[in-house]
């Protein structure tokens, strides 16, 4: 049985885990992508598809959890506003999708490769969506080419991957 007092065999969180002696053993950051998730799953579990199998359960638990609370989203009916949520999900043995928590001030540091390209695009990104929906006609749209992520066209909102 492990110690209870050693927080790294524990579930949490970034800012604790990157004081462990085994962060970033096994993978930048302790993170993986989608496509390499993807990869892992097809050479240790061939016939789960992270796409047709998991992803609609994290959208389904989003979804749920968006309409559970959509009366208390801007209750003052502000228009050209948005907030960006950070959803934490766990994946038991059976691939059945647990929706942990939501954060409604989510941890935008660039700790890792993944993040560093991920992270600046997603915030382009909502930004195209609603800042320069507002403005369109004072900025030029610009395709992500400073925000290349692998996985996306440069010229497809990420927000709207399906």
């Amino acid at each position: 049985m492990d110690n209870i007092q050693n927080n790294y065999v524990h579930l949490t969180n970034n800012a604790v885990q990157k004081y462990s002696a085994k962060y970033g053993v096994f993978e930048d950051g302790n993170q993986l992508s989608f496509q390499e998730f993807q990869e892992y799953l097809k050479g240790n579990f061939a016939n789960i598809d992270l796409y047709s199998e998991i992803v609609p359960q994290i959208k389904n638990h989003i979804t749920l959890s968006l309409m559970s609370v959509k009366k208390k989203l801007n209750p003052e009916e502000r228009k050209f506003c948005f907030e960006i949520f950070g959803y934490d999900f766990i994946i038991d043995n059976d691939f059945n999708v647990w929706l942990i928590e939501v954060n409604t001030n989510p941890c935008l540091e660039l700790s890792s490769k993944l993040l560093k390209s991920l992270i600046p695009r997603m915030i382009d990104d909502a930004f195209k969506l609603t800042v320069d929906v507002k403005f369109q006609s004072y900025i030029p749209f610009q395709k992500n080419k400073d925000f290349p992520v692998k996985g996306y066209r440069n010229d497809e909102n990420i927000w709207l991957y399906e």
